[in-house]
């Protein structure tokens, strides 16, 4: 391995970039002359060792952000076998990318017989951790700095997929997915008048089973699918230290603390759904589309705490010193949505889409609680059994229709209307005595307007503008009183020379007293390509990108239910550059060496600053196997957070092979 090194370090920064795809391989190495029978196999695998060094800094911030790990890796693989004889298949195909306890890999294979079958699988699994000292921690005046919602888990997902007779008329299928994750993590343990951060296993799955069949015909086309699906979720704690939890005032003289916490909670559901989608052209002019979903989810919930320590009761001011609680609930959830609509062509140059949606709900739950509560110097404890019924009704409807019509070849404009309206019933918070139930409403109406110009090959433009207006929506940060603004233009310069420029625009308002939420959102970049003789000896690539972010709005503290203002501003700076260089051939094969890096700069609020420098280089061998390697340098700090920086230098060293 250290020979390894010195080679990297002697050898010229002969670069490409790490991982090219196999097709690219294929283009920049003719493939040489040989029988059918011979080229069976063809693909590529990559492999490398990354090493990490952690300059200074959180190294839990660094898993947070990047999470890129030392030690050997499969970087990549891409294979493809053919049957030249066609007998069990025609071809299989197998992919799979960054594996090595790297943060997210992937697996890809299929199979197919042209006329018989198709079997496509998918696996990927991601490495989730999440420990940023500043979220989620009410103890940061104190010095403290870890965070009380923190999480080191890994999330796997998989999925298979048969076809029967692909490309013909009727397309039975079959399908299973499932998606699960495992780990640990700290969550606070809530009481009346304190919270308690303690360590937790966590883990959940979901299964979903689906199959039907597609049909195909010259002028319709319909899919009819049915599935279920089960899952669990579940959370267990066992804690035996002492913990004062987040609330150490004193109060009558004592102060409330956790020493023994033993939780479980679990949900487990199942369900059914059916789903048919269609699209049909009975006309030239005229085409109609519509999908209607049925689900039917089924939910059971099971809690159960035990816990000792000095906790206060709110309500009668006294303390205790254990408390046991159990919850049984179930809920279930008839859920119908759909759409439907159409595009009509009544002339040559204007064509009409119009659409409409539905998605309604209806969750009725309830729930058992059962508590009891020692006080000290008490041998029986105070029992209490509660039952609450629950119920959330929701209904959202959206109408759009849009025409577009070509004012001349190169011009074409684009008007439309969008209109929302709905309707929710849910439950009334427990802290108003005189309502049990709250009404919620949203009516807005959408102007849609858009410009599309093609002058000519070289340069293109087109634009989209949206205003909105309402006067009742379901949640406080919604989009309210809105315009949205987006524009993008692309300017071939010379045949070596793009140009590219995008603006966007987001205006949002809520005047609604007690709220008074002011949204503005704003993003204007541009970018530049160069390859002189389409790339052969050098290509520059560059982008750069100013954003503006302010919210300002009014909300009600939890504490004292008094209006607070959260006022955020972000200004962003955002930048990208490579420059590749081709420096000579090694047989049919390219040497290159690249270098350049990204760059994050914001102010304001929450002022950071985020480099990632990178150079890289390739190194040919013969036609199959070439050398490369990369360097990348993390740099993250944050102003107002000094403790939340990192500087980790990369490098990965490593060998590609091309069949």
């Amino acid at each position: 391995m250290r020979l390894l090194v010195g080679l990297a370090l002697i050898l010229p920064l002969w670069s490409a970039e790490e991982a090219k795809p196999a097709a690219e391989a294929k283009e920049t190495a003719p493939a040489p002359a040989k029988s059918a029978a011979e080229q069976w196999l063809t693909g590529n695998f990559e492999l490398g060792y990354r090493w990490v060094q952690m300059s200074s800094g959180n190294f839990d911030v660094y898993r947070s952000v990047v999470n890129l790990g030392e030690g050997p890796k499969v970087l990549g693989a891409d294979f493809r076998i053919t049957d030249p004889e066609k007998r069990a298949f025609d071809r299989l195909t197998f992919s799979m990318h960054q594996w090595g306890g790297e943060p997210y890999s992937t697996l890809r294979g299929d199979a197919v017989k042209d006329g018989a079958y198709r079997v496509t699988g998918e696996y990927r699994s991601l490495a989730y951790f999440n420990n940023i000292p500043s979220f989620a921690n009410p103890l940061l005046p104190r010095g403290v700095t870890w965070s009380q919602n923190s999480y080191d888990s890994r999330r796997r997902y998989s999925n298979v997929e048969v076809e029967f007779f692909p490309g013909r008329r009727f397309v039975p299928f079959f399908a299973y997915s499932r998606d699960w994750a495992k780990g640990r993590g700290v969550l606070p343990y809530f009481t009346e008048g304190n919270e308690y951060p303690i360590p937790v296993a966590l883990k959940d799955r979901t299964d979903e089973y689906r199959g039907g069949v597609r049909i195909h015909f010259d002028k319709f086309h319909l899919t009819l699918e049915q599935g279920g699906i089960q899952f669990i979720d579940a959370q267990e704690a066992g804690y035996a230290e002492f913990n004062p939890g987040n609330n150490t005032a004193s109060l009558f003289g004592r102060t409330q603390s956790l020493t023994k916490l033993n939780q479980i909670y679990d949900v487990t559901g199942s369900g059914v759904f059916s789903r048919v989608a269609g699209t049909a052209s009975p006309f030239k002019w005229l085409n109609l589309f519509g999908q209607f979903l049925y689900s039917k989810p089924e939910t059971k919930t099971g809690y159960v705490v035990g816990a000792t320590g000095v906790f206060l009761q709110l309500n009668t001011l006294r303390y205790f010193t254990g408390q046991q609680d159990a919850v049984g609930a179930r809920a279930k959830q008839p859920h119908p949505s759909g759409n439907i609509g159409f595009e009509v062509r009544p002339f040559r140059r204007l064509r009409v889409v119009e659409s409409l949606m539905t998605d309604r709900l209806h969750n009725a739950s309830s729930a058992l609680i059962a508590e009891a509560v020692l006080f000290p110097g008490v041998t029986t404890a105070e029992q209490q059994v509660t039952f609450l019924p629950d119920r959330l009704i929701y209904n959202y409807n959206r109408q759009e229709v849009n025409a577009f019509f070509d004012v001349t070849s190169r011009v074409m404009l684009r008007g439309g209307f969008r209109y929302v309206w709905g309707d929710a019933q849910y439950s009334a918070s427990r802290l108003n005595p005189f309502r049990t139930v709250e009404m919620g409403e949203i009516n807005q109406k959408v102007g849609i307007a858009g410009l599309n110009v093609r002058w000519n090959p070289q340069i293109s433009f087109n634009g989209e503008f949206e205003a909105a207006s309402s006067d009742r929506m379901y949640f406080r940060t919604s989009l309210n009183d809105y315009k949205r603004m987006r524009a993008r233009a692309r300017y071939q310069v010379k045949p070596s020379i793009l140009v590219g420029a995008n603006f966007s625009l987001l205006d949002n308002q809520n005047p609604s007293p007690g709220l008074q939420f002011d949204l503005r959102q704003r993003s204007d970049s541009v970018s530049i390509q160069w390859a002189p003789k389409e790339g052969r000896r050098f290509s520059l690539l560059g982008d750069y990108t100013r954003s503006t972010l302010r919210s300002d709005l009014l909300y009600l503290n939890p504490a004292f239910l008094g209006p607070e203002r959260s006022f955020y501003r972000e200004n962003a700076h955002i930048a990208t550059a490579m420059l590749d260089v081709n420096l000579f051939k090694v047989g049919s094969r390219q040497a290159r060496v690249s270098g350049g890096g990204s760059l994050f700069v914001s102010s304001f609020s929450r002022a950071t600053e985020y480099y990632q420098p990178v150079g890289r280089f390739t190194m040919p061998v013969n036609r199959m196997l070439e050398w490369f390697g990369e360097w990348r340098w993390y740099c993250y700090g944050e102003s107002a957070y000094r403790y939340e920086a990192f500087r980790t230098n990369h490098i990965v060293l490593g060998f590609r092979f091309l069949m």
